[in-house]
């Protein structure tokens, strides 16, 4: 029997969090994401845009960026590699971006920030790519809606969304990952909650339709996740009977 989507809130979104469990959330949050590999599978679809325009930075927005552990990963690669990056950290929590910008500091790399809420504030504009990690599954139908919408005008190249497949396998690796990695009862809680909230590659498909008009490969991204990709620069294949104000198509 396929699991059914059942959305609570989570408990690292309770404003009333103390910043002593945040902070120990969100350490046990990076340790999921690292052996998780998703900075790695990200990082090459903003590895290929950064190549086919060497000649400036990249600029990246990431959007609900938490701990800000993906995009130092991202910059520390590019580094490494002598790929230019510009990355900027977007998140409602304060905690959240201190973390963030104390991090990066001690990784050796410049990471911008920016405090606020996505959903009600929107997004600044003039970003090659704007990512979303992790948040999706937090959000109900119309603020997906939202929000997709709010990345594509954001981004003048694309947008890449990773987030959780959601399935009994999916539920079952996190819960037990979660447990293994922290002993934080805030991700022991937000784990299993988040895989319960999250949303099917077929139905996430459909909301990328919905939002844009049409059609987007989403991709699985191993262990549990899928990836989309959504490029500005390709002839949209509009949904047929939808009439789309936007141009654009996956990648």
């Amino acid at each position: 029997m396929p699991l059914q989507r059942q959305r609570v809130d989570e408990l690292m979104d309770d404003p009333a969090l103390s910043p002593e469990r945040h902070r120990s959330a969100l350490a046990g949050l990076r340790r999921l994401n690292w052996i998780s590999g998703v900075a790695a599978a990200m990082m090459r679809p903003l590895k290929r845009y950064s190549l086919a325009n060497p000649k400036r930075p990249l600029k990246i927005l990431d959007v609900a960026s938490g701990s800000g552990d993906l995009p130092i990963a991202w910059l520390k690669y590019a580094k490494r590699r002598g790929i230019p990056l510009a990355v900027t950290a977007l998140d409602v929590s304060e905690v959240a971006l201190q973390t963030a910008s104390q991090s990066a500091s001690a990784a050796g790399v410049e990471l911008g920030t920016i405090r606020r809420d996505c959903l009600r504030d929107g997004l600044p504009g003039g970003f090659d790519i704007v990512t979303c990690s992790l948040f999706m599954h937090h959000l109900d139908p119309p603020e997906v809606t939202r929000l997709i919408q709010e990345m594509w005008r954001a981004s003048e190249r694309a947008v890449v969304i990773c987030d959780l497949d959601r399935s009994r396998t999916t539920l079952a690796l996190v819960a037990a990952s979660a447990r293994l990695v922290t002993r934080s009862d805030v991700v022991h809680f937000d784990a299993s909650a988040s895989v319960r909230g999250a949303y099917t590659r077929a139905e996430f498909t459909d909301l990328v339709r919905q939002s844009l008009g049409f059609e987007v490969a989403i991709r699985r991204s191993l262990p549990c996740r899928w990836m989309a990709i959504i490029d500005q620069q390709c002839e949209a294949e509009t949904v047929p009977g939808m009439k789309s104000v936007l141009a654009g198509v996956a990648s």
